[in-house]
């Protein structure tokens, strides 16, 4: 029988300068199979509803699992306890509808997995 391996943790990080009425998307992988433990969102002030953001996993949405999140000068984190597949793409979509301004908006998905021996 194998020893099980050492539980250790790592984030995927999304951070992106959106320009005015753009849009981006955003695709990064881990190499390691585990679960998703949290998703944070970082939405810094002056975003007030024209900045709307959803993470997909492998394509199909995540979080949320319909729509967009949109926030203002906030930064929610939501525990989760989901599957992750080694180098499953997480795409961050942003969509910028602010005519004037650019908006940073951060993401970062918390994946625990186990060491292997």
């Amino acid at each position: 029988m194998a020893a099980e391996g050492k539980v250790l943790n790592t984030a995927i990080n999304f951070r992106e300068n959106v320009p005015a009425g753009r849009g981006v998307r955003v695709t990064n992988s881990f190499n390691f199979g585990g679960k998703v433990k949290q998703v944070l969102f970082h939405f810094p002030p002056g975003c007030a509803g024209l900045v709307r953001v959803r993470l997909f996993k492998d394509e199909n949405p995540f979080y949320p699992n319909r729509g967009f999140l949109t926030l203002d000068d906030s930064t929610p984190a939501f525990p989760m306890d989901e599957p992750y597949y080694p180098n499953e793409p997480l795409t961050l979509e942003i969509e910028n509808t602010d005519a004037v301004n650019a908006h940073t908006i951060s993401c970062i998905v918390a994946i625990e997995y186990k060491e292997r021996g």
